[in-house]
């Protein structure tokens, strides 16, 4: 009993070390199997890597091959150049049908081109056998003999003149091209004027706010301007007469009194103390010869605003019928500006009126201006009395004039004898 008991331990013994072996052979199996399956995934992650790369660069190779052969669309239509990964990417059997297309492309061109090959051998074979047949013949004229380097040279001709052709070809197409987007942005313009012109006319008849009408301001601009050129050179005429008055006064300065200084003299008793004077006085023809050409410059100096006024009369008349045909041939949408139109109205009716009363429109055509109207001598002949519209009260001439005709007609009184003394009144 006590040796099988022995026996068995001895079994259980080596059974219990042989279940130790196995077992660190079985942990160093497990992680050799855990440092396999990490190599193998590491390995799969490199093999897809690869595959993606090896794809990308296939593809990237296809389309540059595309471009540089000038096959197909640009690189950028399929291929983004950017960015290897790319939304536009085509797989590889795409591009292998597209290949496939291209190649039957270049096949049928290699036919094309082969088939002309053989029909310009053919046209050469007959043209060596026409120019044997006319060496054959022997005619009068013998024709030079062509050497190998004239024919060589003629093919280099004939090979320039091919590619002249080619290059004026592709010239005319480019211009065909130019001609046609020409076409296209002129029919692009054309219709980007009728629907501004739609918009436009909505605009001019729509019930809003009607848009000032240019034109109007335009032959407003006109009139204004011609206006101002009148105003101008009436004003220069004023000036000049104010100026020829001033001289005159300072020279006659000294020929009057104190009671010429201080007195004027009306148009009624300039007239009786003409009517009064005797002819045979010597004395006073310097002074009356002066007057008169005062009265003739003055009337002159009337004459001329005269004629300015009637050219301002034209310049408005031409611009009511202005007026007048724009509205009749308006539809509606054309408004004149009212202030202009007022106010010209009434300069118009100012000058009308003035002209009736026998005065002179203001430079300004309106009531207030600061310049002065020409003086004006209205002298009654055979002894009549002159009529209340003939001169007004207030239309008496300046006062250094006034002063000297004073003095005037103070030593004609004095010279004549008998003579009554002359009645003066202040100058207004």
């Amino acid at each position: 009993m006590s040796s099988k008991y022995a026996k068995l331990d001895q079994d259980y013994q080596r059974l219990v070390g042989e279940m130790g072996v196995l077992r660190c052979r079985l942990e160093s199996k497990g992680e050799a199997l855990l440092i396999l399956t990490r190599d193998l995934e590491q390995c799969q992650s490199e093999r897809d890597q690869y595959k993606l790369m090896a794809d990308q660069l296939r593809e990237r190779h296809a389309e540059l091959k595309r471009r540089v052969q000038g096959w197909g669309p640009t690189i950028a239509g399929v291929y983004d150049v950017r960015n290897l990964k790319g939304q536009a990417e085509k797989s590889l059997a795409q591009l292998l049908c597209e290949m496939k297309e291209q190649n039957r492309a270049l096949q049928s061109e290699l036919t094309d081109v082969r088939q002309k090959l053989q029909e310009a051998r053919e046209d050469g074979k007959l043209l060596r056998e026409q120019l044997r047949d006319r060496q054959s013949l022997g005619s009068g004229e013998e024709e030079p003999c062509l050497g190998p380097g004239d024919r060589i040279a003629l093919v280099t001709q004939l090979e320039a003149v091919r590619s002249k052709c080619q290059l004026l070809e592709r010239d005319l197409q480019a211009v065909l091209d130019e001609k046609e987007e020409l076409v296209r942005s002129s029919d692009a313009y054309r219709h980007k004027v009728d629907r501004l012109n739609l918009q436009l006319n909505l605009v001019l008849r729509g019930e809003g706010h009607v848009p000032v009408d240019v034109d109007a301001l335009i032959t407003e601009n006109r009139y204004v301007q011609e206006r101002i050129q009148l105003l101008q050179e009436e004003k220069s005429l004023l000036l000049a007469s104010l100026n020829k008055y001033k001289s005159l006064a300072e020279k006659n300065r000294g020929r009057g009194g104190a009671a010429g200084i201080t007195t004027g003299i009306s148009n009624k008793q300039m007239q009786q103390l003409l009517q009064g004077c005797s002819t045979d006085v010597s004395s006073a023809t310097a002074d009356v010869r002066s007057l008169v050409a005062l009265l003739l410059e003055s009337l002159n100096d009337r004459t001329l605003a005269l004629n300015h006024q009637r050219k301002a009369n034209k310049v408005l008349g031409k611009r009511i019928t202005e007026l007048e045909s724009r509205l009749k041939a308006g539809n509606g949408a054309w408004r004149a500006p009212q202030r202009t139109r007022a106010l010209s109205d009434s300069s118009h009716l100012n000058g009308e009126e003035q002209l009736s009363n026998g005065r002179l429109p203001s430079l300004n055509g309106a009531a207030g201006s600061g310049v002065a109207e020409a003086p004006r001598t209205v002298v009654c002949r055979d002894g009549l009395e002159p009529s209340a519209g003939d001169v007004p009260e207030d239309e008496d001439l300046p006062a250094d004039l006034r002063r000297m005709l004073s003095a005037a007609m103070k030593e004609l009184g004095s010279s004549r004898p008998g003579s009554p003394p002359e009645e003066t009144q202040p100058s207004c």
